[in-house]
């Protein structure tokens, strides 16, 4: 917990006991170990703050819990040390600052507070907090470096750790750069640390591990994919784009190829938003959450398929045909279905003679029609027995798998399972690698 010499410099403190309390980075103040340091500093700060203060066992016990509290709470959230939870806690900690950062509020006022809340955290930063505790107990107590969790890594982490590293210097000009920057490219939030994230009961959640896709992994589908990629990329480049469906067969590669620009296009600042299809009707919600962000967000709508008169069909029409409410310009819908027409169709739905609607087919038709209000139907083809061997072939031979009778156990695992597909020869393969590892 202790953090980079102050070079001998004497600096001002807050008074005795008191950290104050930030303007508009007050993401910290929520953070358990905020209170602990308080605390701390109250008893460390006590002595020197008045000359008939004395050094009482009580107030050696307070300083050693309040330490033992801030320690856990840096292990709490991963951090090795005060500077870095306090970087964390400024860019994505919920506050003040999240909100207008994502509102996109500039002012000069904004920035002079932010200011001062920046140099009172370098005072905090720059402190020794351990060898203060330890002087005042006449003993060693542990640090938080020892017990940190591994280093991860990412845009976030690296902007949370030149902010750390700003503030154990004393650099509250360099501190602020960082703020505002980080703001700009990644928002500010819990959200900004996420490259991909969930819509769960009323707000996004982040996901901590988005599963590793790329499109190396989709063998024979060139052609659906050079539509995709030319899709998004026009998108990325702030030129019209098209809100697109990928239609196919189950385990043809739709989301996989979805997940996969995730990882083609992340350093260009590309976001993944989740909506589960039976969550539609949160989709104005949504798209009023992504609207303040900086990021371009592909919405991915997963597996969509409606019943005739289904009501969520009517927020995904206005989304795609447009509505009073102009959508956000940095969101790209894109779905996937096993349904060409989304809708599922019986005959019982067709109109008979007896139907009280005097224009039944044209409300049949609109129905069906909900597909071709996307801009973009991408095909994802289904697999016959000659594409689906050479899957599992390109597969096998990446895996470095060679087995006798390939093709016909690879044909046998098929029939025995779910079809031929992309994802049956996957699923093949990965058997075939198990095998060879025991």
């Amino acid at each position: 917990m202790n953090s980079q010499a102050n070079d001998g410099a004497t600096e001002a403190r807050p008074a005795a006991g008191r950290l104050g309390t930030p303007y508009v980075l007050d993401g910290p103040v929520s953070r358990p170990w905020w209170s602990a340091l308080t605390t701390l500093a109250r008893a460390l700060d006590a002595p020197r703050a008045t000359p008939e203060a004395r050094v009482t066992p009580e107030r050696i016990e307070d300083a050693r819990a309040a330490h033992a509290l801030v320690v856990r709470g840096l292990i709490g959230d991963r951090v090795s040390d005060l500077p870095t939870a306090l970087a964390d806690a400024v860019l994505f900690g919920e506050g003040t600052w999240s909100e207008l950062a994502e509102a996109d509020i500039r002012a000069d006022g904004v920035a002079h507070a932010a200011r001062h809340d920046l140099e009172r955290f370098c005072i905090l930063a720059r402190r020794a907090w351990s060898d203060e505790v330890a002087a005042l107990a006449g003993a060693l107590v542990p640090d938080a470096c020892a017990l940190a969790a591994p280093a991860e890594h990412g845009a976030a982490v690296e902007a949370r750790d030149v902010l750390a590293r700003a503030l154990a210097a004393g650099d509250a000009d360099r501190a602020w750069s960082v703020v505002s920057s980080t703001a700009r490219l990644l928002g500010a939030g819990p959200l900004a640390r996420y490259e991909a994230y969930a819509w769960e009961g009323d707000a996004f959640r982040g996901i901590e591990a988005p599963a590793h896709a790329t499109h190396e992994q989709l063998i024979g589908l060139e052609r659906p994919l050079a539509r995709l990629e030319e899709n998004v990329a026009a998108f990325l480049d702030d030129l019209p784009a098209l809100s697109t469906l990928l239609y196919g067969p189950r385990g043809s590669g739709k989301s996989t190829a979805v997940r996969a620009l995730l990882s083609r296009h992340r350093a260009r600042g590309l976001r993944l938003a989740e909506l589960a299809g039976h969550r539609l009707d949160a989709l104005p919600t949504v798209l009023e959450a992504l609207r303040r962000r900086p990021q371009h967000h592909v919405l991915f709508l997963d597996d969509l398929s409606f019943e005739h008169a289904d009501p969520r069909m009517r927020e995904l029409k206005s989304l795609l045909e447009g509505s009073v409410r102009a959508g956000p310009e940095r969101v790209l819908v894109v779905a996937t279905s096993n349904r060409r027409h989304l809708v599922r169709e019986r005959f019982s739905d067709r109109p008979g003679p007896g139907d009280d609607d005097v224009h039944a087919w044209d409300t049949h038709h609109d129905a069906l029609a909900l597909a071709d209000r996307f801009g973009l139907v991408i095909t994802f083809p289904d697999a016959d027995a000659r594409a689906y061997l050479s899957i599992v072939s390109t597969l096998a031979r990446r895996a470095g798998v060679e087995v006798e009778g390939l093709d016909e156990r690879a044909l046998r695992f098929a029939s025995w399972g779910n079809g031929l597909s992309g994802r049956t020869a996957r699923h093949f393969v990965d058997v075939l690698v198990r095998e060879a590892g025991r």
